[in-house]
């Protein structure tokens, strides 16, 4: 039986981590390392996780974010394969099991599973994505199989397993990005290796915070950064499917416009007006659907009718 390491970085969740690690320490598949990355928590998460220390690795490091959590994970793991969890999300017993015998049987670097929130809807696209998988079956995707990139909600960080030495081999989570470091990866993985599925719930995703993870901001400054990040990872995204998949490249150029568009509105807001028409302009050339061209139109041909409109709404 092959050793996984199961990644949880954590800030300030002293009760929600608790339960991650629980559903972690009752999977079926025994031979794992659970490793808690405490990225500067200040309330009693230490204290909460001490009755498990026999049982998991815990490593407590200066606050530097969810990228670097996640790294320093990947560097004191010593499991074959990873896999990561959020330390307000938990697993089904069987998720490791199905999926560690899914790749043997694949021959997979990289599998997924279904994630669903609260209401026990799935919450990711890769039930519709292939409309052949049967409920409970597994398939592989090879590399070149572009289908993933033509949904929008692509499969959760938290439901993945994968080779250790795949994730050193991408550079593990850009640090320099403050969202989308999951999308980016994911995205890498799936390109070089292709993937498979286990078509069946086994992650639940907490949506009822109890407060901020390590990556949420809600200003629109901080906004601003976080678009800034979405536009990267897509617009890297782009570049890499268009010899790839026409249709593929196309989707993903949609999620572009989107974002950039997105981007404009905010600058606009911040009363950032030569930085606001140059992502509108931007917008306009990559097209997108008809929302992004009014709201680049406006910005455009309008500025002062709806800079006031935007700042109050992200003012908010």
């Amino acid at each position: 039986m092959e050793k996984v390491s199961i990644i949880i970085p954590t800030y300030n969740r002293s009760r929600q981590v608790v339960e991650a690690v629980e559903s972690v320490l009752a999977q079926s598949w025994t031979e794992l390392e659970v490793v808690v990355i405490d990225d500067g928590s200040s309330d009693d998460t230490e204290k909460a996780l001490s009755p498990y220390f026999d049982r998991i690795r815990y490593v407590r490091k200066a606050n530097g974010g969810v990228s670097s959590a996640r790294n320093r994970g990947i560097r004191e793991a010593t499991g074959g394969k990873v896999a990561f969890l959020d330390s307000d999300d938990t697993w089904h017993p069987e998720k490791l099991r199905k999926q560690m015998e899914c790749m043997a049987r694949a021959g997979s670097k990289v599998c997924f599973c279904v994630s669903a929130d609260e209401s026990g809807e799935a919450i990711d696209d890769l039930r519709v994505m292939d409309s052949g998988l049967e409920p409970g079956g597994e398939r592989f995707y090879p590399p070149g199989d572009c289908r993933m990139f033509k949904f929008p909600r692509h499969p959760f960080l938290q439901s993945m397993v994968a080779e250790r030495e795949a994730l050193i081999r991408a550079g593990g989570f850009d640090e320099s990005l403050r969202v989308a470091e999951d999308t980016r990866l994911i995205y890498q993985l799936i390109l070089a290796h292709g993937y498979s599925v286990v078509n069946e719930i086994l992650v639940g995703i907490c949506r009822d915070r109890d407060g901020p993870g390590l990556s949420d901001t809600m200003d629109p400054e901080s906004a601003f950064k976080r678009f800034e990040c979405y536009i990267r990872v897509q617009a890297e995204a782009w570049w890499r499917l268009v010899p790839l998949d026409a249709e593929a490249a196309s989707v993903v150029r949609g999620n572009l416009a989107y974002f950039v568009s997105r981007q404009a509105e905010i600058a606009c807001a911040l009363g950032w007006k030569p930085i606001a028409k140059r992502y509108a302009t931007e917008g306009l050339a990559l097209r997108g659907g008809l929302k992004c061209l009014v709201r680049n139109l406006l910005i455009r041909l309008a500025y002062p009718l709806v800079a006031g409109r935007f700042a109050t709404k992200w003012r908010k």
